[in-house]
Formats: structure tokens, C-alpha cells, sequence
């Protein structure tokens, strides 16, 4: 009771230098020796905290930043190779492929927007700036040269072409300000170009869903050599990309018995949540923790669930063992119309308990979160 009364003390006499904190405490407890001792400690402990969290964002990334973006692809290639579109296709190749993008990311941006007008220059626009083929080899040794014990791999979802992946794993690098790498697998996801196939949607989910399925084995590939680097591994999983994650995570499991995953954070998951809950004991033996973000108004997998005739991860259910966070406050379309409601892993909101997922905290103890009540879908909801 003294010691919490000290500490409290403490907190609040910041017009008290150290030495006279000390001689204060000494003043008052002079019959309980022990007191400076714990005193001290508590101290230490929050100086070892802050400490701690410096170092683990050494970079302020309050300025517009250049962010090197490595990434592994099975898009088939097409004319001179440039960190674009037009180099990588919506096609599935029988190659895996590595390499690099900078991209500059503006220090003038909204939370989750990817503002690009190259007009307006570096401080207001991300900027493509550098790319290059690598092999596996160089990818790793890069990676090991970072002084992290961390990484994120980032799997994107439905419909997003090369270039958007790229600039979205810069931008979610950029606002958590995560001084590890990034390294992005980008599968053959997108709809062709011109008019008539923005309309013909159902035909692109088709596509894509084919694609997504054919993409496992490279993604297993890709995946295995990431885990030879021997850092923490945190894989963070966007809609559809879950059809090309979580067979293959189930798959390794199985070969490995064991955790090879620190954080495995599923965002919005287009995948049947009947398949899910047979494999989810293996894909919770091999992380640490599982965390979903999830939706009942995500319109895009309420079109999923008509088209498939199944229930969807994403849409939250509650499943033991898996911190199941409904966001449908922070990013629920108006009166159910005027938006998905589905992209809100980039967002302000995710991001805040995403950096606080990274950092291991549990998550009834983390900022903006709510425990729900026992007859809902979800065991936490996210507030706005």
C-alpha cells in the first residue's frame, strides 16, 4: 500500500528533481528500510520499458521515407521489367520470382489512402524508385542484415494488382513504424483492363479464386525460405489471400509439429468457415496467437457467402482459442450501402491494435478495445 502510494507520489511531483523524490521518500519512510529499494526498482522497470520500445522503433518515420519493400511473386511477367503493372500481370506463372521496390511514402498522408500524384512531389505522394530481381540467396542475407529480430509478411486479398500491393505493404510499414522488414507475397490477383470488366465482377472473383488456389504451392515455397532466416515471423493475411495462406500453413504444420509463427493476424478471411474449424487446432498449434479482424457488415464477403453458399471467417464467429475482434464500428457502411466495409485493415483504427498485437499484448489490455458479450460472434469488439 506504501509503495503504491509512492509510486503514485511519484508520477505527479514533476517539479521534484530525483534527489529531492529520494530525500522525500527517505523522509517518510525512515522505519521501512525496504521502501527506497522498491522504489528504485519501479523505477528501473519503467526506464527498462521505455528503453525497450525506443529501441524497437529506432526510425522516427515523421518525415517522408523511403521504404524498400522486399517481395515474392508467381505473376507471369510480360515486357521490360519495372516495379509496375505492366511488368507483372493478373496472369499465374510456373516460376516464383524475388524481388525489390523502394517506394517513397509521403509524410503528408492520410491514414490507409495510397495518395499518388507524382506531380505534387515526394512530401505529398508515394513514388515508385527502385526495383530489381533478386534470387533467394540475396533476399535472405538482406534480410539477415537487419538488425530486427522481426518480420511481417504481408498476403493481400481480392482484386489488388501489383502495384497496389506494393504500395500498401509500404504504407503499413510506413504507419507502424516497424523497423523490421516487410516482405510482401504478391499472388496473380486483379481484373483485366477496360470498362466492361470493372462491371463483370463475379467473372474476376472467379479468376481470382482459381489463381489464389494455384498459388499455394509457390506461396509454401516462399514461405519455407522465409523461415530459414530465423527471425519471428509475424504473417498478416488480407480477404481472399487467406485461400492461398491457410491450406499451407496447415500443410507445413503438419510437416514441421511446431510453431514457426509469432503473430498470425487474418483480415477480413474469405475462406468457409466449415474448412477453417477442421484444420484451426493445427493453425493454432503453429502460432503463437491468432487474431481476426472481423465484420457482419462486410458487404464484400456477404456477396462471398451467396456465391460460395457458406459462411465466411470473416463475417465473425467466435471460435476458442482465437482473439475474434469485431470492427464493424470503425468501418461499417452507412446503412449497410455506400462502401464494402472490407478494406479496414489499413486503416487508422487496425492499425492501432495491430501495432499493439505486434508488440504482445493481450488483448483485453490493449487501447480501444471492449470485451463482448457472451451471446455475440465475436469475443472483442474494436471502438471507435
Amino acid at each position: 500500500m506504501i509503495k503504491s502510494f509512492l509510486f503514485r507520489l511519484i508520477l505527479n511531483f514533476n517539479i521534484l528533481s530525483k534527489i529531492n523524490i529520494y530525500i522525500f521518500i527517505f523522509t517518510l519512510t525512515i522505519n521501512c528500510s525496504s521502501t527506497v529499494e522498491n522504489i528504485n526498482n519501479i523505477i528501473k522497470e519503467e526506464e527498462s520499458l521505455s528503453s525497450l520500445l525506443n529501441n524497437k522503433m529506432p526510425e522516427g518515420y515523421d518525415l517522408s521515407k523511403t521504404i524498400r519493400i522486399y517481395f515474392a511473386t508467381n505473376r507471369k511477367t510480360v515486357g521490360a521489367p519495372i516495379c509496375g503493372d505492366t511488368f507483372y500481370s493478373i496472369q499465374s506463372d510456373t516460376e516464383l520470382r524475388f524481388g525489390i521496390c523502394d517506394v517513397n511514402v509521403p509524410f503528408f498522408h492520410d491514414i490507409g489512402n495510397l495518395d499518388f500524384d507524382p506531380a505534387k512531389g515526394r512530401d505529398l505522394s508515394f513514388l515508385f524508385q527502385y526495383h530489381k530481381l533478386i534470387n533467394k540467396d540475396l533476399l535472405l542475407s538482406s534480410l539477415g542484415r537487419n538488425p530486427s529480430s522481426e518480420i511481417i509478411v504481408f498476403v493481400h486479398g481480392f482484386n489488388v494488382k501489383f502495384e497496389e500491393a506494393i504500395l500498401r505493404s509500404a504504407q503499413i510499414k510506413y504507419d507502424l513504424k516497424f523497423s523490421g522488414d516487410v516482405v510482401l507475397y504478391t499472388w496473380p490477383a486483379g481484373a483485366e483492363e477496360g470498362l466492361l470488366n470493372k462491371f463483370l465482377i463475379n467473372d474476376t472473383y472467379n479468376l481470382n479464386f482459381q489463381n489464389a488456389k494455384n498459388s499455394r504451392a509457390y506461396f509454401k515455397t516462399f514461405f519455407l525460405n522465409i523461415l530459414e532466416s530465423k527471425k519471428k515471423v509475424h504473417l498478416i493475411v488480407h480477404s481472399m489471400g487467406h485461400q492461398v495462406v491457410i491450406p499451407v500453413i496447415n500443410e507445413i504444420y503438419r510437416e514441421k509439429n511446431n510453431k514457426f509463427i509469432e503473430e498470425l493476424v487474418l483480415n477480413a478471411p474469405d475462406y468457409d468457415s466449415r474448412e477453417f474449424m477442421q484444420i484451426v487446432n493445427n493453425l493454432k498449434s503453429s502460432s503463437r496467437r491468432i487474431t481476426v479482424y472481423c465484420s457482419p457488415g462486410d458487404n464484400a464477403l456477404v456477396a462471398s457467402s451467396k456465391v460460395n453458399s457458406n459462411k465466411r471467417v470473416g463475417s465473425c464467429e467466435k471460435i476458442n482459442g482465437i482473439d475474434m475482434i469485431n470492427v464493424n464500428p470503425v468501418d461499417a457502411p452507412f446503412l449497410g450501402i455506400g462502401g464494402l466495409g472490407h478494406g479496414y485493415y489499413s486503416s487508422r483504427p487496425v492499425l492501432t491494435d495491430l501495432f499493439q498485437v505486434i508488440l504482445g499484448i493481450d488483448a483485453p489490455k490493449r487501447l480501444f478495445i471492449r470485451q463482448s458479450s457472451q451471446d455475440n460472434a465475436e469475443n472483442y469488439v474494436l471502438r471507435r
